[in-house]
């Protein structure tokens, strides 16, 4: 399966492992400095699974970083919006 081509409108293990996949790329991309790339897989990991939290709250530390604090905040009140729904099922 082509990650770009993923369904986006599907929910499901395959859909979550395929972000979380996004996720490790992203933090790894970060983590030496790349934060163009970082961010680009992080967006991906939250096309993939709008519902990833994680992805959120990553892209809003890199957004921080970037100096796009509005983007940033958004990113965070999101966060906690899916995390809160989460934590009540």
């Amino acid at each position: 399966m082509e990650l770009n081509n993923v369904n986006t409108t599907n929910q499901g293990p395959v859909f979550f492992h395929i972000s979380y996949d996004y996720c490790i790329k992203g933090t790894l991309m970060a983590d030496e400095g790349n934060l163009e790339e970082a961010l680009e897989n992080f967006n991906k990991a939250i096309e993939t699974d709008p519902n990833n939290h994680i992805a959120f709250y990553n892209r809003a530390t890199i957004r921080i970083d970037l100096g796009d604090i509005e983007g940033a905040r958004n990113d965070f009140r999101i966060f906690d919006l899916i995390r809160s729904k989460s934590l009540r099922k």
